[in-house]
């Protein structure tokens, strides 16, 4: 024992002093908070946990960040991101790992009172370095006022803001977390021109490296990434001790306390993404970046982002997803969430979706002390953590059994088969009685209100379902109560023979597939956590929401948006349980709690003082049909059951028949208005952008009138495809009628609206397919858009609007989009 002792602290001791790998930081600027996370890292210990010796460099007048990592003069560097494409574009082999700013900080102000818009800016003076002229921010805000490169007096960065104050220069490239704040202070008038108030919203600093660093040191990169994010995330969390820091050790600008607050809050707005992460990198908004430098002449051609961004994947976020655990966690992985969780991380590009298996206790803790994103968990256990914790429901679950989904559930009660003392309700009492847990809704409540049996009957608590089932099969327990589908599942995992055990109060409902004894009520609730963005519960619903027709597994669970919940509220008044243990029980709650033994004591005393001998005859006479009855219900009930599965096959082909168009298999004018009704509502309640894109096939009644409708058919489905090709997995596209058609598109910045749309456009015109041998015309289509507006009071508002624009675009030529 002392030898493994000592052989173990010698090998603590070794890799204690094991040498720190050493590397440097260049910086895109000079000390101040622009920089904060990394003097954090250093200071706060973040580099050194990972054996790392960190070298951060100040930027000079002789910096070139690109250029220096390149030639191996240092291993990382910082600089606008949208520069940093140009470079790649240019083959220079350079990565892009973290995004420091979501938004771009970079402004250009003036104090010449003449400047009051970009315009006003041709043939004027400006301090601005060629890179803050690439920032594609600035050169979209110019470009968008038709300014050109030519017709401005650039003149190279002097980082004197007297300057700009004795008006020596018109204007000058400032960080809208700096110089304002120094303006203030001297009481200096000043125009600020911000592309993102010209709605030009992309990236600002930006981490990157090179490929031959992340290819001879992917755990090195790692190291310094993780640590580098944890030490900005601390930064915006502790914006005055931050500050203080850089105040008392990097604080090469003689900047005052307050200017490095004020900087660190103006950043800390522009850090995070949508979703609330940190150094998130979309290749989407590198497109956008991508089109402005095409367009402005920058680059010649489209470069391929693969490699570029992120390449090891460090920024993918992890979403965790709880889930009540059903029977054994291990069980309630394979069945169904790891899956979909694998298939909704192939779907988000930048989220990674993980599933947690939690017991009712680890549910509430982790909803409390924000452990999980989202929750899927009973009515009750919902409806509680919604009143504890803020957790927000956004669906109700269905679960996929048999071609069908069902969201609707209760509880099945039951015995062994060869139990011939329980019968009925009435023989339950005195017995046995096993259920899941005193928080499993169908395993215990619903069933519990069903028998209506006191509080000091024999409950037995066996935590899971399985474990139920097994103690009624072996004896051990007399009567169970479990969920309404769990007999199912087990039958078809072979886990048990339908023929061991006895329903009791069995009750069947149309379209109900599952053996059942009491009142359906909604299904399980998909929730999100109080920390979670409103963003990401919009986006996985709508995912959701279209993956409910296409099933991955048989134990897929679907969602929609439906169900009301008061009659679970109602149950747990009833009882008693929280958030109503404190409502008062007056007699009204006896009464129904108790009306079965009420009616039946009174109806009992009636025919026992009236009819007693009455009864007794006709029991004789009911004994001798009884068992011609039982074979007639057997048969009945045989007969129902097959005419019951014919028609739900039926009913799910005319559903899908009222969805969709049968000619070009996407959603049909009612089916499109139906779900972008709910897109409407859900971004009017978040606040969030919503655009509406009117599409009309040009000269499509020549195509008709020349080829024949057979081939303009084939024309409509081929341009469906087209679209469909371009689209988002969260956009909705639907036929309206003819040639005409909708896309809605939530989520998404006005530069994003109008880049998806002439995408459409191109794809469609760009198409060129032979159909049955025949050379048919360029087929190209006029787009009208419009954005939801805060005085819309329904989708259609919104849809009159991009109508008129798209009439706007035919009239002009066609082939073209249109905005009002």
């Amino acid at each position: 024992m002392r030898i493994l002792f000592l052989s173990f602290l010698f090998n603590v001791t070794l890799f204690a002093n094991l040498p720190k790998e050493t590397i440097s930081l260049q910086l895109a600027w000079l000390h101040q908070f622009q920089s904060a996370g990394f003097y954090v890292a250093l200071e706060k210990g973040f580099y050194e946990a990972e054996n790392l010796d960190v070298t951060i460099k100040e930027y000079t007048s002789h910096t070139q960040p690109v250029q220096d990592v390149l030639e191996g003069k240092s291993h990382y560097g910082v600089v606008n991101g949208s520069s940093l494409l140009i470079d790649r574009h240019n083959q220079k082999p350079v990565v892009a790992l973290m995004a420091l700013f979501q938004r771009d900080p970079s402004i250009l102000i003036s104090t010449n009172p003449s400047i009051k818009n970009p315009y006003d800016l041709k043939y004027k003076h400006i301090l601005m370095s060629d890179e803050d002229y690439r920032s594609v921010g600035m050169l979209a805000m110019l470009m968008s006022h038709g300014i050109k490169r030519e017709e401005l007096f650039l003149h190279h960065h002097s980082l004197n803001l007297n300057d700009l104050i004795t008006q020596k220069v018109d204007a000058m490239a400032c960080y809208i977390s700096n110089e304002p704040f120094m303006l203030h202070e001297q009481a200096v008038a000043f125009t600020v021109l911000n592309p993102m108030d010209y709605g030009f919203n992309f990236y600002g600093d930006v981490l990157f490296s090179s490929e031959n660093e992340l290819l001879l040191h992917p755990q090195r990169t790692k190291a310094f990434y993780n640590a580098t994010k944890k030490g900005w995330e601390w930064a915006f969390s502790h914006i005055d001790e931050t500050a203080q820091l850089i105040y008392e050790k990097y604080n090469t600008q003689n900047k005052s306390l307050e200017a490095l607050r004020y900087e660190g809050e103006k950043l800390k707005a522009l850090a995070f993404d949508e979703e609330g992460f940190f150094g998130t990198l979309k290749s989407k908004k590198f497109e956008e970046i991508m089109g402005i430098y095409k367009v402005s002449g920058f680059i010649k051609k489209e470069t391929s982002l693969e490699g570029f961004l992120d390449p090891l994947s460090f920024a993918k976020q992890t979403i965790r997803i709880g889930v009540l655990a059903s029977r054994d966690e291990s069980n309630t992985l394979s069945r169904s969430w790891n899956e979909n969780a694998k298939y909704l991380s192939s779907l988000f590009p930048y989220h990674r979706f993980e599933v947690i298996p939690l017991n009712f206790d680890a549910m509430e803790q982790s909803v409390k002390n924000h452990a999980i994103e989202f929750a899927i968990t009973n009515p009750l256990q919902a409806i509680q953590l919604e009143h504890r914790y803020g957790l927000g429901r956004i669906a109700t679950l269905s679960s996929y059994y048999k071609n069908k989904h069902y969201s609707e559930y209760g509880s099945l009660i039951f015995t062994r088969s060869n139990a011939k003392e329980i019968n009925t309700y009435e023989d339950v009492r005195g017995k046995k009685i096993g259920a899941v847990s005193p928080n499993s809704f169908g395993g215990y409540l619903i069933g519990m209100k069903e028998l209506a049996l006191e509080k000091n009957e024999k409950i037995i608590f066996l935590e899971t379902h399985f474990n139920v089932m097994k103690a009624v099969l072996e004896g051990s327990v007399d009567v169970g109560i479990v969920r309404s589908d769990m007999v199912e599942h087990m039958v078809d995992e072979g886990l048990m023979d339908l023929k061991e055990i006895k329903v009791l109060g069995a009750k069947t409902y149309p379209d109900f597939p599952f053996l059942i004894s009491t009142e359906l009520y909604p299904g399980w609730i998909l929730a999100k956590t109080s920390h979670t963005k409103d963003a990401l519960s919009n986006e996985l619903l709508s995912t959701l929401l279209k993956l409910s027709n296409t099933p991955t597994n048989p134990y897929f669970y679907g969602v929609n948006t439906t169900f009301d919940y008061s009659k679970v509220h109602h149950l747990l008044k009833e009882l008693h349980l929280y958030p109503y243990e404190n409502e008062p029980f007056t007699f009204k709650d006896v009464y129904t709690r108790y009306q079965f033994l009420f009616l039946s004591s009174a109806i009992a005393f009636v025919i026992i003082l009236a009819f007693s001998g009455y009864i007794q005859f006709l029991n004789r006479k009911l004994r001798q049909y009884t068992h011609k009855i039982e074979r007639f219900n057997e048969t009945l009930e045989q007969e129902v059951n097959e005419r019951t599965y014919e028609l739900s096959l039926l009913n799910s082909k005319l559903k899908d028949l009222a969805n969709i168009d049968e000619l070009t298999n996407i959603a049909n004018r009612r089916y499109f208005l139906l779900l972008a009704t709910q897109y409407f509502h859900a971004a009017k309640r978040n606040s969030t952008p919503l655009y509406i894109l009117s599409l009309d096939i040009d000269f499509f009644k020549r195509v008709n009138d020349t080829y024949g409708h057979a081939i303009g058919d084939e024309v409509l489905k081929i341009f469906c495809k087209n679209v469909q090709a371009t689209l988002r997995k969260s956009d909705l596209f639907g036929r309206i009628g003819g040639e005409e058609f909708c896309v809605c598109a939530q989520n998404i910045p006005l530069e994003g609206a109008l880049t998806l749309a002439e995408r459409i456009r191109k794809n469609v015109e760009n198409s060129h397919e032979n159909i049955a041998n025949l050379t048919i015309p360029t087929i190209t289509v006029s787009i009208g858009i419009s954005v939801m507006q805060p005085e819309d009071l329904e989708i259609f508002d919104t849809i009159k609007r991009s109508d008129e624009a798209l009439y706007k675009a035919k009239n002009s030529g066609r082939n073209q989009v249109q905005m009002v």
